[in-house]
């Protein structure tokens, strides 16, 4: 009995050791710049923390958060799109989603707070943002978003877009939107459209994403700024993407396992199970192993003993 728990417990712990080689970037390279830094914002690449800056090249599966502070940071993808966010915003580039949500190709996915984006041409079928109300597709120019919670707000400032809601993790309908069109939904209930944004949605909206600012990308054409390490990634700074819907959130098993070796981090894993039950096999690992094959009753017989007698009739 107590061997056998002490080989669980080694089990675990060298499954907690295995190393991960998790690159900065991926073997495609990057594919937009920061361009615009007016605020603090962080980059979460790997299990390292950043502190962004304008100049700073960006790959698929980076993390960017904005403070409460923060004016505006923009991304200039190399296709041209441009993306501005506002505060208190976090938004992954290139998300790869799990189950059915791998049929969300997004280029963004908006876990919480504002952006916008600006495209250079239409971009067509493709989407262009996904997030856990909404996607967005079909984009022909300007589109303002908010997520906060449960409400989404979606301000087609100019040009037409489609919506596509969500629900659950599962796809609903699909709403287009033409230029000035407004649309809001709160939690699970039907969602509102009009001709134009409410005057509580304007009043919201960051004052940088009123203006019509030009693109900034060829001033750092060449340019490859390293961004300043911040330390390890905190479970406060990873916590609001493991307990993100189930298609986005199992990616961060891999991604993260590495900081579960940390005690703190594994800890408030374990404390909050329940909200993320992927993690269950990484931190218990002795929960999934084999049962052992039950013996046969011959075997239960020590040598050299005598079976137990039993009445006779």
């Amino acid at each position: 009995m107590h061997s056998s728990l002490a080989w669980k417990r080694l089990l675990a712990a060298l499954l907690l050791a295995l190393p991960l080689a998790v690159p900065a970037l991926p073997a495609a390279g990057p594919i937009a710049t920061v361009t615009i830094a007016d605020g603090e914002a962080t980059l979460l690449r790997a299990t390292t923390k950043l502190a962004l800056a304008e100049g700073v090249r960006l790959g698929a599966g980076d993390m960017v958060e904005t403070a409460a502070a923060t004016r505006l940071l923009r991304v200039e993808f190399d296709d041209g799109l441009l993306l501005d966010l506002g505060p208190a915003t976090r938004l992954q580039l290139m998300p790869r989603l799990s189950g059915e949500g791998a049929r969300r190709a997004a280029r963004l996915y908006l876990l919480h707070g504002w952006a916008k984006l600006t495209a250079p041409k239409v971009l067509g079928d493709a989407l262009a943002l996904t997030s856990p109300a909404l996607d967005l597709r079909g984009l022909s120019r300007n589109a303002v978003l908010a997520v906060e919670g449960g409400d989404v707000f979606v301000f087609a400032e100019a040009g037409d877009l489609t919506l596509l809601e969500r629900s659950g993790g599962r796809a609903g309908a699909a709403v287009p939107l033409k230029g000035g069109e407004f649309y809001e939904r709160h939690g699970d209930a039907k969602a509102a459209t009009g001709p134009r944004p409410t005057p509580a949605f304007l009043k919201r909206v960051p004052k940088a994403f009123v203006d019509s600012l030009p693109a900034r990308a060829a001033q750092f054409a060449g340019k490859d700024v390293a961004p300043k390490a911040l330390g390890a990634i905190l479970y406060a700074d990873a916590q609001p993407w493991i307990d993100a819907e189930p298609a986005l959130r199992g990616g961060f098993v891999p991604r993260w396992r590495a900081l579960a070796r940390q005690s703190e981090f594994r800890r408030q894993l374990q404390d909050t199970m329940a909200a993320h039950p992927e993690w269950d096999p990484v931190l218990n690992p002795e929960k999934y192993l084999p049962k052992p094959a039950s013996a046969p009753a011959s075997a239960l017989v020590s040598p050299g003993s005598k079976p137990a007698a039993y009445p006779t009739r």
